[in-house]
This record gives C-alpha cells, sequence and structure tokens, in this order.
C-alpha cells in the first residue's frame, strides 16, 4: 500500500468516525422519553421490543459503512396464519408509542408490529433541534439528513419483514401509514409491492410535481378552514380568543420562543409578538377530537365577570409557545423537504401570506410559521432551505395494480383514508391521486375526525384489523 492510498483511508476513516459522532449525539428530552416508554413497556410486559442494525445510507461505495439501530415492538399474535399488521407513525418528531397506547390490548390475533422510524423516538441517531446560532454546524449537519428520507425508512420496514419471518421470505403483512407514514407506505407500495397483502393510508395523500411545490400553502389553506369550523362550533372560546388577540396587540405584548430548546437565555431568545401569539395553538387544530380541549382551556381565561385574565392568558399562551411542534421542529423541517415529511417548508411563505382567507382566519398555522418562526431563524443565522421533493413513480404503482387485478382478478387493497376536519390533509388534497388511480383505489372521507382519524374512526380500524 502507497502513501496516497494510506492517506485515502485515513481520511476516510476520519470522515466516518466525525460523521458517526454528529449522527450519535442525542437529544436528552428525547432520549428520556424513550428509556421512560422502553421502561413502561418492559413493566407491562404485553409487547417483545428490539432493534435492527441497517446501513446509514443503502447502496452506499464507501469502503466504510456506517451504521444505525432502528427500534421496534412486536405484539405477538396467537395465530401465526393471520396477516401481520405494521404500523408507521407520522412525524417529523414523531414515534410509534401512540400505537402502543392505543393498540396494545387490540384483539386481532395476528403480529402487531411498528417501528420509530430513523432519527426518530428510540431510533434517535442524532439531534432533531440543530443550533440555529451556529450556521457552520447547521451548513455542514443539513447535508446529512439524506439518510432520514423516505425511501431509507422502506428499506429499513422490509429489512424488518425479514428478520422477523426469516423463515418465511415471502410472508406479506398489512401496512398502515398515518401522515408521514402515509408518504412511506405510498413509497413501499412502489418500491416492494410482493412484499406487501395491502395497504392504508390516512392523513397524507401523494400530489403531483407541481403541488408538491405548493404544499405549505394547500396545508395552510386546510388549517385556515379548521380554524373557521372551531369558531363556528366554539363562538364563545372563540370570542376569548379575539379578546387575547386584542390584548396582545394593544399592549404590544411580545413573548419568548425557545427555537432550538436547548435552553437558551431568555435574553438571547427571540420572540412572538402581538395578533400572532395567538397562533400558536393552531397545531391543536389537527386532532378534532380535541377541540373541547382547546375550548376549555380558552374558556378557562375568563375571570368570575366574563373579563380576560390577563395573567392566566399571558401564562396559557406561553406555554403553547414553548410546546408549539412548529416552533420545536423548525429546523428539522426546513433541513429536510415538506413533500418527504410531510411538514411545512419554506417554500411559498409569500403566497401563504398574500391570501386573505389564510391570513384573515382567527387561528392561522401559515400566518404563524411564515411570520414568526422562520423569520426568527433567518434572523438567528439558519439558511435558508428549500430540498427536492421525492415524488411517486405512479406510473409504476398504476402498473403493478393493475397487473394485480389482471392476474387475481380482484383489485389490490387499497385504501386512502381521508378526514372532513383535517387541517394537514383535507379531502381535496387527494384529487390528484384518486384520478390517477381511479377505481384500482379505495378512498373513504371519514365525517368525524381530524388528522388523528387513525385514534377515533371505528370505520378504519375494523378495516386495519379485520
Amino acid at each position: 500500500m502507497n502513501n496516497k492510498t494510506k492517506l485515502k483511508l485515513l481520511i476516510a476513516l476520519f470522515i466516518v468516525m466525525s460523521f458517526g459522532l454528529l449522527a450519535q449525539a442525542q437529544n436528552p428530552g428525547t432520549l428520556k422519553s424513550c428509556e421512560d416508554f422502553k421502561s413502561k413497556v418492559l413493566k407491562e410486559g404485553l409487547v417483545q421490543t428490539g432493534k435492527i442494525k441497517v446501513p446509514m445510507l443503502y447502496n452506499s461505495k464507501k469502503i466504510f459503512k456506517s451504521e444505525m439501530s432502528v427500534f421496534y415492538w412486536v405484539k405477538k399474535g396467537t395465530d401465526s396464519t393471520k396477516v401481520p399488521i405494521l404500523l408507521i407513525h407520522g412525524g417529523p418528531g414523531g414515534n410509534s408509542w401512540r400505537y402502543y397506547e392505543a393498540f396494545k390490548k387490540q384483539s386481532y390475533a395476528g403480529d402487531i408490529i411498528s417501528i420509530d422510524n430513523r432519527n426518530e423516538g428510540c431510533s434517535h441517531v442524532k439531534d432533531y433541534n440543530l443550533s440555529p446560532v451556529d450556521t457552520d454546524y447547521i451548513k455542514a449537519t443539513s447535508a446529512a439528513y439524506e439518510p432520514f428520507r423516505n425511501r431509507n425508512i422502506v428499506r429499513d420496514v422490509e429489512a424488518l419483514r425479514k428478520k422477523l419471518y426469516p423463515d418465511q421470505p415471502k410472508r406479506k403483512w398489512r401496512v398502515f401509514g398515518q401522515s408521514r407514514g402515509a408518504a412511506i407506505a405510498h413509497m413501499y407500495l412502489e418500491m416492494f409491492p410482493e412484499s406487501l397483502e395491502s395497504i392504508q393510508t390516512q392523513g397524507f395523500a401523494m400530489l403531483e410535481e407541481r403541488n408538491i411545490e405548493r404544499y405549505t400553502y394547500m396545508r395552510s389553506r386546510y388549517n385556515a378552514n379548521g380554524s373557521n369550523e372551531f369558531e363556528l362550533k366554539f363562538p364563545e372560546a372563540a370570542l376569548v380568543l379575539k379578546k387575547a388577540k386584542n390584548y396582545f396587540q394593544e399592549q404590544k405584548i411580545c413573548l419568548p420562543m425557545n427555537l432550538d430548546m436547548m435552553n437558551l437565555p431568555v435574553e438571547q431568545r427571540p420572540t412572538v409578538c402581538g395578533a400572532l401569539i395567538t397562533d400558536s395553538i393552531s397545531y391543536k387544530l389537527s386532532n378534532y377530537s380535541r377541540w373541547g380541549d382547546i375550548s376549555n382551556s380558552l374558556l378557562a381565561l375568563k375571570t368570575a365577570d366574563g373579563e380576560l385574565d390577563t395573567q392566566k392568558t399571558l401564562a396559557n399562551f406561553q406555554n403553547e409557545i414553548n410546546g408549539n411542534i412548529y416552533v420545536q421542529y423548525m429546523n428539522y423541517i426546513m433541513g429536510t423537504n415538506g413533500q418527504d415529511v410531510g411538514s411545512p417548508a419554506p417554500r411559498n411563505f409569500d403566497e401563504v401570506l398574500s391570501d386573505g382567507f389564510i391570513t384573515g382566519a382567527l387561528i392561522s398555522e401559515g400566518r404563524f410559521v411564515a411570520s414568526a418562526v422562520y423569520p426568527a431563524y433567518l434572523k438567528m443565522g439558519y439558511p435558508s432551505m428549500k430540498g427536492s421533493g421525492d415524488q411517486l413513480d405512479f406510473a409504476k404503482v398504476k402498473k403493478f395494480l393493475v397487473g394485480y387485478r389482471s392476474k387475481y382478478g380482484k383489485n389490490f387493497e387499497f385504501y386512502l383514508f381521508s378526514s372532513i376536519f383535517d387541517t394537514i390533509a383535507g379531502p381535496e388534497m387527494y384529487n390528484y391521486e384518486t384520478k390517477i388511480f381511479g377505481n384500482l383505489v379505495q378512498f373513504k372521507i371519514l365525517k368525524n375526525s381530524g388528522h388523528e382519524a387513525w385514534q377515533t374512526e371505528p370505520e378504519l380500524q375494523s378495516i386495519l384489523f379485520r
């Protein structure tokens, strides 16, 4: 081995070691939540847990291949002939733990399996929350998000299928994906259709290329529509919210945002001011079944004589800002891609802010993120990121669906579930996909739920656990 070759190997080793250190950095809050979850699961004894080693980048030609561990749990069934069910969670910043709480006592006789997508939950391999103060760090690490895109997660779950059923390499399973998980499930259908008995998705539809670029705008409109519905359904709570908005505006109040969730001193935190403060509850509109809770929390801000309790109001909205997921994960979102993670990307905030329907809503996610959170990140040195979409190969999926019907004389079971009150993926978001696939797909609009429909809709659960 000559000196030049040795030098190349040393450089490669240094890069791998450096990336490994970066990749293993962990968010203390997520790490603790993971340990709490694993302790709970162990104590209750209802599922088995494990980890599967996967490459950071599939098909990598590097000499030294970085690996990571993907966490999963299995609720073993009592009937090995029943089709296993895989549950893929949403995100970013999601995990499989809600599936565990919802289905740990589910009577389905087959296996129920779920994973924490790479970089999330107990598969947490690097910090969600890059420090927006350190621009060089962010620029260097943003390129490292590539391993965490949807298609890599698809390869993870396919590897898990082979690990769980090593003696049955052709064992198929039923896949359910919600929100970002719905996008991942679609990619699974494109990449490994022969591994699937059926798929059900809820809370996200795949878009044509021109609408991938406009998803932030579309989502902002869905949220504004949800705001209007909330105002009609809970007029007294809406009145309290209007009073709070007026109070924040008239008193020129600003509240701090701890953007990177790394405990910046209060004096160093950017602020959100005036009417925008009330938009901090916009993310809660996605859970239609909890709208009553939003109403109750707002009504609790009134004094005995019906006036606004300003001290309670200040404390309440500071808590909302501290807990708002778009504040916590905006840097993760901007570092990836809106279509890939199913979350707002800063592609078309100008269009968002020029739409009177969005800006005129009582509660507006688009207005909050575009006017408060995103500018704060830019001001603190976070670079503007746009990324590129990872579009579904509709033609390839349709070819499989047509071929399946021709071969078996029936449709492959492919369900798209939407919800009337979904403020992230409204029913019209499904127009393109349902047009492309036509009667090859079953499209169901659920009437009494929002983005959380998988938790609350009996029809969806009955089809999933049939």
